[in-house]
């Protein structure tokens, strides 16, 4: 048990560390050339590599301990940062980063658990 909890807390600062390492420190909008247009600081591009690090640490976290560790360790603590760094964002209007985390939330739980699933079967999964 202890061991376990130990895994998904290494889990969970790898999570954080490679979000820090891939998204802006701040999420506000920004100006652009244009002075009657804003834009977010957040590209397609943090989107995609975050994703790709959480894929891989979901199949670590899957491979060694499951779909648990993986949920607790990857998905919860990249939805928490979701929240946070969104809520502190300055936005034109309604700031809704509940309901992106709603968006968020749903389709990451579900691809990290399939991930993690998946790795698990692999031969010597779960050891």
């Amino acid at each position: 048990m202890i061991r376990t909890a130990g895994v998904t807390a290494l889990f969970a600062l790898a999570t954080a560390v490679l979000w820090w390492a891939v998204f802006p420190a701040d999420w506000s909008v920004v100006p652009t050339r244009d002075p009657n247009t804003l834009a977010s600081p957040v590209r397609v591009s943090h989107w995609a590599t975050a994703g790709a690090g959480l894929a891989v640490l979901s199949g670590a976290a899957g491979y060694l301990r499951g779909v648990r560790v993986a949920l607790v360790g990857v998905a919860a603590p990249a939805v928490v940062l979701f929240c946070v760094y969104s809520a502190a964002a300055e936005v034109v209007g309604a700031n809704l980063w509940p309901v992106g985390a709603l968006f968020l939330a749903v389709p990451l739980a579900a691809g990290v658990a399939v991930i993690a699933a998946l790795a698990r079967r692999l031969p010597t999964g779960g050891r």
